[in-house]
């Protein structure tokens, strides 16, 4: 894609269909600042814009809303991609949308324009996880780099306190703490965190107990969770296993996309109840209200 002679940016209004998926590609520079609105006829048509051939988006508008903007970190090319949420392509709706797509020059040196931990030193108080691929997770790491063990993990939407970054090779790492009954600190890839304004917000973090069941045919007993929430459905639940350790759930707008690596998951909806089975054994009930607030 490229813009006409003489302009920075450009309009385009076209149409997606149920699986469809439509990618814009452009090049662009480090330090260069993008903007993207879209304008879609249907709620559940959203963009995400990545880097290159990386499948890890570096905004997801799902969670994220549909707007960006944002310094780049790297040269090279971009590309927005708009799609349809799986419930809507499954019914084969349709999305018409406008979608307004800008480059510019380099962002001052002295403001944190991109959003993103693109400075080692200073930096914003919070950092907010985002560009995590739908279903995955951030790993929070010991160290600064891949070589160090994981010691957590975080979502989209996840607030943690900024500690600093430092450089590991190519890649920018800084440490984080996520406050809380168990707090969770470790080093986190910068190009996964974005500012954010403040600790919380109102009903964000909260515990207590959910019926739970271990094992097939044993009695509904209770569990202590803890949850830490984003916005619209977007939470990371840890339930507290009598065995010692936690179980992890991930959920995006209210949906189970995701649990600890190798487990099988499974959400059943009746009424405002969530009845997540993992691995066709464990049996956990969670109510809307610890996924949204309330």
């Amino acid at each position: 894609m490229s813009f006409a002679s003489g302009t920075s940016g450009t309009t385009i209004q076209s149409r997606i269909e149920g699986s469809q998926i439509v990618d814009y590609i452009l090049g662009a520079r480090a330090g260069q600042v993008m903007t993207v609105d879209f304008a879609p006829t249907n709620p559940s048509a959203y963009f995400n814009v990545m880097r290159g051939t990386d499948p890890a988006a570096i905004f997801i508008g799902s969670t994220s809303g549909n707007s960006f903007s944002g310094a780049l970190p790297a040269d090279g090319d971009y590309r927005i991609r708009v799609y349809l949420m799986r419930s809507a392509a499954r019914r084969n709706e349709t999305a018409d949308f406008t979608l307004n797509i800008g480059i510019g020059g380099a962002a001052p040196a002295h403001t944190a324009s991109s959003d993103y931990a693109d400075g080692l030193a200073g930096g914003p108080d919070w950092w907010s996880v985002a560009g995590v691929a739908g279903g995955d997770l951030l790993n929070v790491r010991s160290g600064p780099g891949t070589s160090n063990p994981v010691v957590g993990q975080l979502g989209n939407g996840d607030r943690v306190r900024n500690l600093g970054c430092r450089m590991n090779g190519q890649t920018k790492w800084c440490e984080i703490e996520m406050p809380g009954d168990q707090p969770l600190r470790g080093w986190a890839a910068g190009r996964y965190l974005r500012e954010a304004a403040t600790a919380s917000t109102p009903n964000r973090e909260a515990s207590g107990m959910i019926p739970c069941a271990l094992a097939v045919g044993q009695p509904m007993a209770t569990c202590t969770f803890r949850v830490s929430r984003g916005s619209g459905g977007t939470a990371s639940v840890w339930v507290a296993l009598p065995s010692g350790g936690e179980r992890y759930l991930d959920f995006r707008e209210g949906r189970l996309v995701g649990s600890d690596p190798g487990m099988q998951v499974f959400q059943d909806r009746t009424g405002d109840l969530n009845i997540i089975s993992i691995n066709g054994t464990e049996r956990y009930e969670l109510p809307d209200a610890i996924l949204f607030g309330g």
